[in-house]
This record gives C-alpha cells, sequence and structure tokens, in this order.
C-alpha cells in the first residue's frame, strides 16, 4: 500500500502521456471523488464502488494511475476525508469493495479522520453511510436507521445460521407394539354323535328240521310221504 505523499508513484496526465507525481493526480481526484460521494448519498441505501470512483475520477480529471487501484484507492480516499468540511459525515464509508464490505480503505479513512479503530468496521461504516445519507438530503424511508451493505448483511447471516447448533431432531416415536392377542380358547371339541348302530342283520332264520319218517328215518318231501315206505 502506498501513502498519499509517495511522489514515486507515478500518474500520467492525457493527452500525451506526460507523467506527473502521484501528490498531483490525488490533489485533483479527490475534489471529483467527493462531489461523486456526495450524489451518491442522496439516495438512502446507495453504495459506490471503489472501482466506479476510481473509474470516474480519471476520466473526469484525464489523469490515469500508472497503478493498480488496489494500489491507491487507499489514499484517494484518505485526500476525500481531509477536505471534509464542519460536521461532514464520512462520506467514504459509502465507498466499498465488489463484495460491498468497506476493507482496509475504511480503516484507513477512520485513522486519518482521529478516530479510534473500531470494533466492527462494518457496522461503523453503516453508522457513517447514514449520516450520509442525512448529510446530502437523502428521502429517508420510515423506520430508516443505519444498515449493513446487503451482502454483507447476508454473509453474516450465513455465518451464524452456519455455527448455531442444528435443533436435535425430535426422536421419532418408537412403533407401539401391538398387543399380542390372548389366544382363543380352543372350543372344547363338540361330542360326536355316537353312531347310531347299524341294525343287526337278521339272523338267518333256521331251516326247518325236516321230518322224518318214522319209519325209515329219511326227510319226508313236503307232501309228508316217504317215498320208500308208502
Amino acid at each position: 500500500m502506498h501513502s498519499d505523499d509517495d511522489s514515486a508513484t507515478t500518474a500520467f496526465r492525457e493527452p500525451g502521456e506526460l507523467p506527473i507525481p502521484f501528490t498531483e493526480a490525488l490533489a485533483e481526484w479527490a475534489p471529483v471523488a467527493r462531489d461523486l460521494l456526495i450524489e451518491t448519498a442522496k439516495v438512502f441505501g446507495s453504495l459506490i464502488t471503489q472501482a466506479e470512483v476510481a473509474s470516474k475520477v480519471q476520466s473526469e480529471t484525464g489523469i490515469r494511475a500508472g497503478r493498480p487501484v488496489r494500489l491507491w484507492i487507499n489514499d484517494l480516499l484518505a485526500a476525500v476525508t481531509r477536505l471534509r468540511g464542519e460536521g461532514e459525515p464520512l462520506l467514504a464509508s459509502l465507498c466499498v469493495r465488489l463484495d460491498e464490505s468497506v476493507g482496509d480503505a475504511y480503516l484507513h479513512v477512520v485513522e486519518v479522520a482521529g478516530r479510534e479503530k473500531p470494533e466492527d468496521p462494518e457496522r461503523d461504516a453503516a453508522v457513517a453511510r447514514f449520516d450520509c445519507y442525512v448529510f446530502a438530503g437523502a428521502a429517508m424511508p420510515p423506520g430508516a436507521r443505519p444498515i449493513l451493505a446487503p451482502r454483507v448483511a447476508e454473509r453474516r447471516a450465513a455465518a451464524a445460521r452456519a455455527q448455531s447448533p442444528r435443533k436435535a431432531a425430535k426422536p421419532k416415536a418408537a412403533p407401539k407394539a401391538k398387543a399380542k392377542a390372548e389366544p382363543r380358547a380352543k372350543a372344547e371339541p363338540k361330542p360326536r354323535a355316537a353312531a347310531k348302530p347299524k341294525p343287526a342283520k337278521a339272523a338267518d332264520r333256521e331251516e326247518p328240521k325236516p321230518r322224518l319218517c318214522p319209519t325209515c328215518f329219511t326227510a319226508l318231501p313236503a307232501t309228508g310221504h316217504c317215498g320208500y315206505c308208502d
């Protein structure tokens, strides 16, 4: 990081690519950046990226930096802070990185403003931005208050969710054991009906004893006359 009095950092004035001291470039860029930040503050909740500020000041002044923006944006915002009038808030708080965080540039600005380093730079910047909106006359919505940049707020909320213990899932109730049905008493076997005795077969009728002839004792025929004796 370069300080804003580092004359070794070169800038170029167009046309002609004429090299000039970086301090000279900062002196011309700072008022342009300040006006741009005040314009941004006229709309509540507005932010502007460091890249946008850097591009605007270079195009407006015709002075091009010879180094990447990240190496001199802190110095530019510090120069803007030194231009503050009485009661003017930290306009540099409106200038954020692509992820909408204020980064190290804001800490440098706070130091230049003669303040102590805040414990939470993002929340401190949110309060400073709110003061900027009031200063610039932005239309304030009902209940307006200092708020974190949207992406910063989203990241913090996600981090909080990740760190909070997950709610223990309620144990599933054990399935109720089905009561075993009591074994049904076996019905006493119905006594079988006594088998009806089969009618006894009629005893074979005894054939009548043949009548015998009293003389020769031979069986007599049905006529009763002995064929031998009569």
